[in-house]
This record gives C-alpha cells, structure tokens and sequence, in this order.
C-alpha cells in the first residue's frame, strides 16, 4: 500500500509542476516516434530561423544519406579530418588528410546523392581528439590555463583551448610551439547551468527508459534522468547518467516507485559528466534494454545504434533529447548539432535550438536519422533558463564515446535493433 500512495504522489507533484512550466515554456521541435521527418525539419526551423520551410524539411530528408557519407568517409580513422553539414546551403564537408581521400569525397557524395565539398587538411579528427585529451590533462601553460576548457573546431583542424583574455598573448609562444594545432580563444565566460532539479517525466518503471525520471534515496524526489543502459563483458547491468548528478557513492537510485541499485562511480571534468547505478534490482537486471522514452503508443523507441567515436557526431545533424521536465508528457526535444567539442564549455557537444531545463541532466542524447535513433551522448548543462524562457537555446552533453574511453571503457550501451 505505501508503494502505491508513494507513487500517486509524485505523479501528482509532477503534474502540478508540469501544468505550470508549460504555461511559460518555449515550444520546442520533439520526436514523437513515427514522425521523425516533422520532428527533424523543426529542429532545423528551431536553429536557423532564417532557413525556408522547404530547405528544412529537404535537410530532414537527406539525413539518411549524408549519414551513409560520413560512416564511408569514416571508417579510415588515419584519413577522415572530420565533417560538417551546413543547413543553409544543403552542402556535407568532408575532411580529409590525403589527396585521394579529398578528391573521394566527391566520389562518396555522387554516390549517395549529396553534394559534397572535399577539404585536405593536415591532422585525421582522432589526432585532434588525442590532442585534446592531452592538452585537457596536462600540466603545460596552456592547460593550467583553459582548465579543461578545450575543444575541436573540424572546419579549421584545430584544438581550441578558451584562456582568460589577459592570458591570450603570453600563451602564444606555447600555441606556436604545437605547429599550428593549438588555437587559443577568448574565455566567453558563457553563463550555463547543471541541469539537475527535483523533477522529470512522468513515472516509468516497467523497463529503465532513456528520459525517464531517476530519484536519489526517497521516491517522492526526483532528481535527475536516465542516460542510456549499458552492459559489461561479465553482463552487469548499468544506467548512465549525469557525474554532477551523485550526492556520493552508495546511495541507493530508482525510477518510479522501484529501486534500481546503488550508484558506483562518477566523473565531472574536462567533456566528460557521467556516472553508472549498478542495476541490483531482479525487476530490471533481465531486462534487454535499448529504450528511449517517448509519448504515446507503447511509451518507447529502439535504441537502434551508437556513436563509437565522437568524431561521427556530424555537426549540422538533428540531435534529439530524451528528457523533458517541463513537459513530462510532451515530445522529446530536438535541436542541431553544433559542435562535438566545444572549447567554451569543457570540449562537451553543444547542441542549438534546445534550452534544457532543470531535472534533464543525465538524459540521452541520441541522433535522428530517418528514424533511425543512435545513442551519442548524456545531458551535462544548458543556458540559463528552461526552453528559452530566458532567451538562452543551447545545451551541452558528454559523448558517450568520451564516457567510454575515458571513464567506463568496459560499457557498451544497450541496443534494439
């Protein structure tokens, strides 16, 4: 009896707060399930106001085969610089090391009925990554300096560390050192917030679902969402979610009114905010997994594929959310990537066209690609405010890549195919 009250009281609690969120919130483009098209096309109207209904919707469309270009491109790690989509003129660029690789880019392109423009480069976007990586755990000036504020700019082969202006000049010396690799910025000093809070989508406990409602210790308080499930080699059930997220190792997680398990680990620095719950509880640990929580229908979507490197996170590409507190009913939202490693904000993705609200931290990000949905990442922060109540429209996650290599490597993400 006490589950059941426990549970009727949340629901209540979330409503209440639903009602009067979505009385000031922002509508904001979301995947429903079966209409990935729509859901895609207003993501793009969301980030590029000034693009035509048209051009947003052919945009939406051809995600499916520009998706095919860059997996081609991508497969040889020692050539593919990395790439980028740009809306407003419908045209994929392709990055690439050598010659040959440049001058396939057009080949690839011709191929799948997408325009591509080849770009030859000196550094392969996994020199960029190792790059970053070192310089965001190093001890040089430059990154005592940023302090973990380092990123990858593709279209310039770059690693960009953001340093306080005053310090711009007299790291230069340092910068040159690196051959041109390293390009310092201005610290924008960018006003972003943890998007943790007391409250998420509507309870979910049959199966563990990316976007669901998580608690800490007390069902009645909702903490944060769920990331995506994941599995180690011994078949260890686990749930991501946000690093900031923990209040201490041990302290028992659950959805709806079930427990989960403990949580065991967590990180929050340089791109990477994530931490795991241990799935202890007999309702969950046989379960496959490989969901994503939406509206409607059967209240779930496949987790169909992964981002294995961040490098495959094309920027210009729709990116969806699955979290969503402000509306605990409504649609996942959907934004455009804009960055998989923004300098400004601790070489996290940053995605346009979506302000994340509290309560959303540690929600999946996936891809949406003719509905077809890929893990790429956990919700880490966003602008101030809640679905550009306050004028702000980005939000920042870690790669699931990042996750992967640097704090979990032993976790492969549940898929349903």
């Amino acid at each position: 009896m006490r589950t059941i009250t426990v549970r009727r009281s949340a629901i209540a609690a979330l409503a209440t707060v639903a009602a009067l969120g979505t009385l000031s919130a922002r509508a904001v483009a979301g995947d429903r399930g079966g209409t990935s098209l729509q859901a895609a096309t207003e993501a793009y109207r969301a980030a590029y106001p000034q693009l035509p209904a048209a051009r947003a919707r052919a945009a939406a469309a051809q995600s499916g085969a520009r998706r095919a270009v860059y997996d081609a491109a991508s497969r040889d790690a020692a050539t593919f610089g990395g790439a980028w989509f740009d809306p407003l003129t419908g045209v994929v660029h392709l990055a690439a090391t050598t010659a040959a690789a440049t001058k396939q880019a057009g080949v690839l392109g011709r191929r799948h009925g997408v325009v591509v423009e080849g770009h030859h480069v000196s550094r392969s976007a996994a020199a960029l990554e190792a790059q970053a990586a070192r310089l965001r755990g190093g001890s040089g000036e430059i990154a005592r300096a940023a302090d973990g504020r380092i990123g990858i700019d593709v279209k310039t082969n770059q690693v960009v560390a953001a340093v306080p202006a005053p310090r711009r000049g007299a790291l230069g010396r340092s910068a040159a050192a690196a051959g041109g690799m390293v390009r310092l910025v201005e610290d924008p000093h960018r006003a972003v917030q943890l998007d943790a809070g007391c409250t998420s989508r509507a309870a979910c406990d049959e199966t563990i679902r990316a976007g669901a409602m998580i608690w800490r210790s007390d069902p009645s308080i909702p903490w944060c969402s769920v990331g995506f499930t994941a599995r180690n080699a011994s078949n260890q059930r686990y749930v991501f979610t946000a690093g900031h997220c923990t209040t201490g190792d041990g302290v028992t997680w659950g959805t709806g009114a079930l427990p989960i398990g403990p949580m065991i680990a967590s990180v929050d620095e340089g791109p990477i905010d994530a931490s795991i719950i241990e799935v202890t509880n007999p309702w969950f640990t046989g379960h496959p997994g490989g969901e994503i929580y939406t509206e409607g229908d059967s209240f779930s979507m496949p987790v169909q594929g992964v981002a294995a490197a961040a490098n495959v996170m094309v920027a210009g590409e729709t990116v969806c959310l699955a979290a969503n507190f402000s509306a605990p009913t409504g649609d996942n939202p959907c934004g455009v990537l804009a960055t998989n490693s923004d300098a400004a904000v601790r070489g996290l993705a940053r995605v346009e066209g979506v302000d994340a609200c509290g309560g959303d931290s540690g929600g999946g990000w996936y891809g949406l690609s003719s509905g077809y949905r890929s893990a790429y990442g956990i919700h880490s922060r966003s602008d101030a405010g809640c679905h550009g109540d306050t004028g702000g429209s980005r939000s920042w996650f870690t790669a699931i890549a990042n996750a992967k290599d640097g704090f979990q490597p032993g976790l492969n993400v549940e898929l349903r195919p």
